[in-house]
């Protein structure tokens, strides 16, 4: 049995083929085609009879009903499990930054020379951390464009973290807390939100910037 490569050639063309299926993300494409050059590979070398548009017919239909489905639900699932699986690792990191012990020593000073009962200071305390995160959130994504936006991980690594922000932005400005809780506790509930959001602000332009980083690195290889 001959051993059998594709050309760059047929690799444009077994491209072209996954696009005309309709995925437009570029490193699911890149994914979808790794497997799908390797079945492409092994069919023509199994056979010598079979060519290389007789082995991409097979090829895709030994994929089954779904096509490349399979492949590409698998991709987006194992990028969400990774993010999700490093963000205790990351948040470890913010609490060994320095930042975070400026944060921890201001929120202390706070709770322990502010009175609880001065309700315009904790007020504007928990306004100036949402606007924080506000603000700071389309400045990342500003700072951190990627040359192309057809990239997968990028558009999964937002749907996974701007809802986090939202729930953080939630969880400061929320009263209803104080119904259930003394006032002491409520402060202190109130501060280990911000702290975290704080947390997740460090942890998400970190990861943004590596992403788009890896994404830029994809596009040039890409379009070469």
């Amino acid at each position: 049995m001959t051993e059998k490569k594709v050309t760059k050639a047929e690799l444009g063309i077994l491209m072209d083929f996954i696009r005309s299926k309709g995925y437009r993300y570029v490193d699911v494409q890149l994914e979808i085609l790794d497997h799908f050059a390797c079945k492409v590979e092994e069919l023509m070398s199994s056979d010598a009879s079979i060519y290389f548009n007789r082995a991409i017919d097979l090829a895709y239909a030994s994929f089954g009903a779904t096509g490349f489905g399979n492949i590409a639900a698998s991709y987006e699932l194992n990028l969400q499990r990774k993010q999700i699986n490093k963000f205790p690792t990351d948040f470890l990191q913010f609490v060994k930054h320095w930042h975070s012990a400026i944060y921890i020593v201001y929120f202390t000073l706070f709770y322990y020379f502010v009175p609880l009962e001065a309700d315009a200071f904790w007020t504007g305390l928990k306004l100036g951390m949402i606007g924080t995160l506000v603000f700071y959130i389309p400045v990342y994504l500003l700072r951190h464009r990627p040359r192309g936006s057809k990239y997968c991980v990028y558009r999964n690594y937002l749907s996974l973290m701007i809802p986090i922000m939202v729930l953080i932005i939630g969880l400061v400005s929320s009263e209803w807390i104080v119904n259930y809780v003394p006032l002491t506790l409520y402060r202190v509930v109130i501060l280990i939100f911000m702290y975290v959001g704080l947390g997740i602000l460090y942890i998400f332009e970190k990861n943004l910037k590596a992403i788009v980083r890896r994404v830029d690195e994809i596009e040039v290889l890409h379009q070469s």
